[in-house]
């Protein structure tokens, strides 16, 4: 009889999800639940060290801690790929705007929109933003999300930037959700470099991701980086050079595409052999079919369009 921390037992239905070839379940597979009845695990160190049913595991190990699930689903915790959870201010004064149809890049062209999350994050102490994102965290993990990308993006300076890299920094110590750290320098070209895109594009290049590069040691793999690839934010080209130096500087990659133009930002994702192509709504039939036979993730998030009023979305079931 092996000694564990805890044990859970008599779950209902206890979910595994398991793994397809050694990776995500993908096409045929997707969807497997590997259900358990009357199932349990045992947890020791923080992991889970078995599943099975509740008499083969009861069998085996023994827990001062039992949780007796009966009753219940016991599931694995969700995990969110893509968030900009770690912010200050809001976009209240842009509601009506929205409703009323003002598209969402004309908003930010007129200085809303990220522009506006930006100044006030700027303006926000590093503890302030520390606590203003703890709060989103906790409502998160309430609701099942145990893993949650965490994007910076809000500073668009190098300042800034890594006063987000350490909020997410220590929220990763002092609350129970896993966070993987995202660098989204590249989210939009700041007020003062609104004449002069490509200068910005040098910075981030030249000094915000080494900058960000060093300060990531402590956090375990991946780190990302990812660009907003956008008609109003950036070219195809500027994404290419970004996120080719990321990858020489060993982040993997993420990219914002085709939310509302296909400037091909899904094609070189493929090309860079990216993590995922998140949004992913205005993609052309020929860059579904690439994606689809990679092993990029496209990342749908259908609460966005849902949000700003439009009528497209993911074509999810063409990708599946």
């Amino acid at each position: 009889m092996t000694n564990v921390d805890s044990l859970i037992t008599h779950a209902t239905q206890l979910c595994t999800v398991p793994m397809h070839a050694g990776g995500p379940q993908r096409g045929a597979h997707l969807g497997e639940l590997g259900l358990i009845e009357d199932g349990a695990l045992a947890v020791q160190d923080g992991r889970i060290v078995a599943i099975g049913t509740t008499t083969k595991l009861r069998a085996q190990y023994s827990a001062v801690n039992e949780i007796d699930a009966a009753g219940h689903a016991v599931i694995p915790g969700f995990v969110d790929p893509h968030t900009h959870v770690v912010w200050a201010g809001d976009r209240a004064g842009e509601f009506e705007m929205r409703v009323a149809g003002k598209a969402y890049m004309d908003i930010m062209a007129a200085g809303g929109g990220i522009l506006s999350t930006v100044r006030a994050t700027r303006a926000t102490s590093l503890e302030e933003l520390v606590a203003q994102t703890r709060s989103r965290l906790a409502r998160m993990l309430a609701y099942g999300t145990t893993t949650v990308e965490a994007k910076t993006g809000y500073g668009l300076e190098t300042a800034t930037e890594i006063k987000m890299l350490d909020a997410i920094r220590r929220l990763q110590v002092e609350q129970s959700i896993e966070l993987v750290p995202t660098f989204l320098g590249a989210h939009a070209i700041p007020a003062e470099y609104k004449e002069r895109p490509d200068a910005y594009v040098d910075l981030v290049v030249d000094e915000m991701l080494p900058a960000f590069r060093l300060r990531i040691s402590n956090f375990r793999p991946p780190v990302f980086c990812d660009v907003f690839c956008e008609d109003g934010a950036f070219t195809l080209e500027q994404t290419r050079r970004i996120l080719t130096r990321a990858k020489e500087l060993g982040f993997a990659l993420k990219i914002h595409v085709d939310e509302f133009e296909p400037l091909g930002g899904s094609r070189l994702g493929v090309e860079l052999d990216a993590t995922s192509v998140d949004h992913f709504v205005t993609t052309p039939p020929a860059q579904v079919k690439a994606v689809a036979r990679s092993n990029v993730i496209a990342v749908s998030l259908p609460g966005t369009p849902f949000g700003l009023g439009h009528i497209e979305y993911s074509p999810a079931r063409r990708l599946l």
